[in-house]
């Protein structure tokens, strides 16, 4: 099943055995299995379902895979190293990094990273779960330049809050109560608003809101939320939808919570 091929030990054994035979159709079946760290019986027996399964044909002691086998081998070594790339993506080594200077820093003073506004602030002499060591000198407000990182950053995820909006079909931003939906936004507390949709940003002009995110609006909006920042969404349905499954992977993926509700608009009363 693809998103579980490392997983699969039984199948990758497979796998590094059609390779073996690929390479060299006459290796002993003994050689083969102290290579790959399992018992010659154990081979013995990866052969023979293999060769059940027609993935390899066997002929005065020479082996090697099928067609079948052949494209089998080709198309799961692709899927295995399209996991492992995927991995390495989300494994990062950051030795250095750029942060806000809150006051004036020193080369080589001591600070605590922190993130404030949406930004990686460093401030000089403080402690904090990230540490580092100025790199140069820095002015307030100033990018500063800071090594010899330790620990990691605290994160307070922001909020999300989604403004459900109706499709064209049920009326569109034609049918949306301007007015009660510009008191139910300002209950929110939010840094940023993000438009989903056509309709999104049809309903933030006429409620004269300047969306902050419109192009990925999906992928903006986390990156915003990762950093502390409260995120108002307008969208219809599809897009809130979309943009509820997104948060709810990043969760699972990082474990995190994101604190996010869905409202909808309110509509206009229709008259009797």
């Amino acid at each position: 099943m693809k998103g579980y091929l490392l997983r699969d030990l039984k199948r990758n054994t497979e796998l590094l055995i059609l390779a073996e035979f690929l390479r060299n159709p006459s290796v002993r079946r003994k050689e083969m299995a102290e290579k790959l760290g399992v018992t010659e019986q154990a081979i013995s027996q990866y052969v023979t379902h293999l060769e059940k399964e027609r993935l390899i044909t066997s002929n005065h002691g020479r082996s090697k895979p099928t067609r079948k086998g052949t494209q089998l081998l080709q198309e799961r070594l692709f899927g295995l190293r399209e996991e492992i790339e995927n991995i390495l993506r989300n494994i990062q080594v950051i030795d250095t990094c750029l942060a806000m200077a809150t006051a004036p820093i020193k080369a080589n003073d001591p600070v605590g990273l922190v993130m404030r506004d949406g930004k990686l602030v460093a401030i000089p002499n403080t402690t904090s779960s990230s540490m580092g060591i100025a790199r140069a000198d820095a002015n307030r407000n100033e990018e500063v330049l800071v090594g010899n990182l330790e620990g990691v950053v605290d994160l307070e995820l922001g909020e999300l809050h989604l403004l459900q909006l109706p499709f064209e079909i049920t009326g569109g931003s034609k049918s949306v109560d301007l007015e009660r939906t510009m008191k139910t936004i300002r209950e929110f507390s939010y840094n940023e608003i993000t438009v989903g949709d056509l309709i999104g940003e049809v309903i933030a002009r006429k409620l004269k809101l300047k969306p902050d995110i419109v192009y990925a609006p999906i992928q903006a909006s986390l990156s915003a939320l990762s950093k502390g920042l409260n995120v108002l969404f307008l969208g219809t349905v599809d897009s809130v939808r979309e943009m509820v499954s997104a948060v709810e992977s990043l969760e699972s993926e990082t474990g995190y919570k994101i604190s996010h509700r869905t409202i909808d608009v309110p509509l206009k009363r229709r008259k009797n």
